[in-house]
């Protein structure tokens, strides 16, 4: 049996299926909230999504990712904005080589790895000196 596709099912396939055929990498950010069952509180899910309505006509979209872009001579000077993933962790958090197989760490570890890879910015950090190594590992990476 045939499972049905929603009108927005069937525009998704095709937009991964394009995006992807032009270089893109992109990723589900579903977002919504849902209820912890024993103490009914919400817990908010999504990118951009923690629960403050500071400005209700922001959205974040149904994909997110990047796309790499050669800089070419005639692109010099212009802005790009360059794909930034930061995973905060509790101060005394070690960043390691490897992290095991099945851990959270392990997934995540293999999120940055990709998106650096892609030349993004990604990484785990405990404090802002943290955030700024990422950052300047990212321009290191850049200008070699």
């Amino acid at each position: 049996m045939t499972k049905y596709k929603t009108p927005e099912s069937l525009a998704s396939d095709n937009v991964l299926l394009a995006a992807n055929a032009n270089g893109c990498r992109l990723y589900r950010n579903n977002s919504g909230v849902a209820y912890d069952e024993k103490s009914n509180r919400p817990i908010f899910f999504g990118l951009g999504n923690d629960g403050v309505k500071n400005d209700e006509s922001i959205r974040t979209h149904d994909w997110v990712g990047w796309h790499q872009v050669t800089i070419t001579p005639d692109m010099v000077g212009k802005k790009l904005a360059v794909f930034t993933a930061i995973d905060a962790k509790k101060l005394g958090f070690k960043r390691k080589a490897c992290y095991p197989v099945g851990t959270r760490e392990y997934g995540q570890d293999k999120f940055a790895r990709r998106v650096i890879a892609a030349g993004g910015i990604a990484g785990f950090a405990t404090n802002a000196e943290d955030v700024t190594t990422l950052i300047t590992e990212f321009y290191q990476r850049v200008k070699t």
